[in-house]
């Protein structure tokens, strides 16, 4: 099965077992003076184990403190730190994987945080796009330096027993800024003409091999457009491409340059695979090996890619923070055990809003202490009984299952999935339902007992006499004590999704501007309704990961949902609703029908009833949040 997939593959020199590549992903899991951690050991030698051809490690550090990335990033910048790359290095290989150093220079694009009270480096003196900073411009001999410190941190990888490096020459970072002529407007032999732009990244290519060797592959991680007016356009990205070839670059690996932000971290309603276009035209330019990269979440999807020829191997990235083990899987032909990422981007949240330790809503083992990861047989098997079929008590019967438990979950629903079967309705947001499906098959495959359409009470729990008592019975909706919400003409947004209500031609009011109402409208307006959305505060959506969000408003905009903010709800009469803006002044917003989304409360009955078993009372049954809560 997948015999593509599992075939065979050489990047210059470097022969792959297969042709699945972990992306670069920044962890924020090193030592915070850049040394690796026995986390980020643990974190990569997992995926190793888990059946990946090679792994890239993330945005290592080739000068300290310019070219920071990150708030815990590891560094490659002095001799001192090829000890602990070397154990990493060696960890991968005792998984069975390759190994490949990301070599990064952020440029322009440094956080200041990061870089010590410095101002950032660039090309040019270039304002940067997303807070005006006029980085520095590198001087000639600077330019030449940081070639140089491109080549002695490849040697050091080399040392450390790497078996490659990846340039990261694309997503706006330093590399990318000489590449694009947004950003360079140099008047020296490295800027004007496309030959001179692509000069900076060529000597890199060409001193690496030079000094470490021409038999140690040289991966470019190249921009093939940069998605802004004026920037560098795919014949660019094809240009470039054949530049490295000549120059001895050993695989190319496009991407989105400087505006390509959203399109590279892809929030969840962006279709699988949508970027390999990229891969493809670049394939077109050169006969070395090209990489694939791009929400790409199952198996057929890699194994069509491979087959029609549009790459010779295939990253995944955030595919392998949710499952460590896809490759493996895949290649046992078990595809609905692999736990698929749904493109949420918590980890996202973590690493480039929180300057947190990468973790993800399916997989609560990431970002962990290896001792915090490990699953001991109970030493006295129990019997638990779960009450709960949404994300929490699926996970929770897993997890006992493998400690040796003898597990039966409990769902009122004829289905599992809980809120999960709400949550998905809106556009978009399909993804969802493989979490549901992925527990539907491996808890059967664990011995749980799961029994559908049965509620239970208290008198129930009595007769089984479970040993462990785990409520997750989930959240409620939460109605707001406004006068006329129990109007025929009221709706409550959970309900309406969960039913799948449609309508056409009809004018809403959504009470609630938080993540159920704003994807409440889309469902609506996609329907071609028209649709306002109310909220008492200025600030939309604030607790949605910023890359989604935007993405949500943006279709809200095109589908006309107007967004009313600063108004306080009074009361919800038979024409509509009866607001007051912060003026005092009230008015009344005309719809045919008012939908409440004000979120939800913990469906806690229950718990009272059976405060004698002393239960275990998880996720949205304590407070309603996210899927990473429940789960985790």
């Amino acid at each position: 099965m997948f015999q593509t997939l599992f075939e065979p593959g050489s990047i210059g020199k470097m022969t792959l077992k297969n042709r699945l590549i972990m992306a670069p992903i920044s962890t924020n899991l090193a030592g915070g003076d850049g040394t690796v951690s026995d986390e980020l050991i643990f974190h990569y030698a997992e995926r190793a184990i888990g059946g990946v051809g090679l792994i890239t490690v993330e945005n290592v550090c080739l000068a300290y403190p310019l070219a920071c990335h990150g708030a815990a990033q590891p560094r490659i910048d002095d001799d001192a730190f090829i000890p602990g790359l070397r154990r990493l290095a060696d960890a991968i290989h005792q998984g069975g994987a390759k190994a490949a150093a990301e070599l990064t220079h952020p440029g322009m694009s440094a956080g200041l945080r990061y870089i010590r009270g410095e101002t950032p480096v660039a090309p040019s003196a270039v304002p940067r796009p997303k807070d005006g900073l006029v980085p520095r411009a590198l001087s000639h001999t600077e330019v030449v330096e940081v070639v140089g410190q491109y080549v002695q941190a490849a040697r050091r990888a080399y040392e450390a027993g790497f078996d490659a490096v990846e340039l990261q020459a694309c997503h706006g970072l330093l590399i990318n800024q000489f590449l694009s002529p947004l950003t360079n407007k140099r008047q020296d032999e490295y800027g004007g003409s496309r030959e001179n732009r692509a000069r900076f990244l060529v000597e890199i290519v060409a001193g690496i091999k030079r000094h470490v060797g021409s038999d140690f592959p040289v991966m470019v991680r190249l921009v093939a457009e940069d998605m802004l007016e004026g920037g560098l356009t795919l014949e660019d990205g094809r240009w470039f491409a054949r530049r490295l070839e000549e120059a001895g670059a050993d695989a190319i690996h496009p991407d989105f340059g400087l505006g390509g932000k959203e399109k590279r971290l892809e929030p969840m309603p962006y279709p699988q695979a949508w970027r390999v276009y990229l891969a493809a035209e670049i394939k077109k330019a050169v006969s070395i090996p090209v990489i694939a990269v791009g929400v790409i979440r199952e198996p057929r999807v890699a194994e069509e890619i491979l087959e029609a020829g549009k790459a010779d191997f295939v990253a995944l990235g955030r595919a392998l923070i949710a499952d460590p083990d896809w490759p493996n899987k895949a290649r046992a032909g078990e595809e609905q055990a692999i736990r698929r990422c749904i493109g949420c981007n918590e980890c996202v949240m973590a690493r480039h809003v929180e300057d947190a330790p990468l973790r993800c809503s399916l997989n609560a083992t990431v970002g962990r202490r290896p001792e915090a990861c490990r699953l001991e047989r109970a030493k006295t098997p129990k019997r638990v009984l779960i009450i709960g079929g949404g994300p929490a008590g699926m996970e929770a019967a897993r997890v006992a299952a493998l400690r040796g438990h003898r597990v039966a979950l409990y769902e009122r629903e004829t289905h599992l999935g809980g809120m999960l079967n709400v949550a998905a309705v809106p556009p978009g947001k399909e993804k969802l339902n493989w979490i549901t499906e992925y527990f539907a098959h491996e808890l059967p495959r664990l011995g749980v007992e799961i029994h559908l359409g049965e509620a239970m009470d208290a008198e129930r729990v009595r007769a089984l006499n479970p040993d462990v008592v785990i409520v997750a019975t989930g959240s409620e909706p939460a109605i707001p004590d406004i006068p006329g919400v129990d109007g025929p003409n009221v709706l409550v947004a959970q309900e309406l999704l969960a039913r799948r209500m449609r309508f056409t031609g009809q004018r809403f009011a959504l009470v609630g501007g938080g993540m159920l109402g704003l994807e409440t409208a889309a469902y609506l307006a996609t329907q071609g309704n028209a649709v306002a959305v109310l909220k008492r505060y200025e600030t939309i959506g604030r607790s949605i990961e910023p890359l989604y969000r935007d993405h949500l408003l943006r279709d809200l905009k095109e589908h006309g949902v107007e967004i009313i903010t600063r108004v306080e709800v009074k009361a919800i009469q038979a024409e509509g609703v009866l607001v007051r803006d912060q003026t005092g002044e009230e008015r009344v917003v005309p719809a045919d029908r008012v939908v409440l989304a004000r979120g939800a409360k913990p469906a806690d009955k229950l718990v009272q009833e059976l405060r004698d078993f002393n239960p275990l009372v998880i996720s949205d049954a304590v407070q309603p949040r996210k899927i990473i809560n429940a789960i985790s």
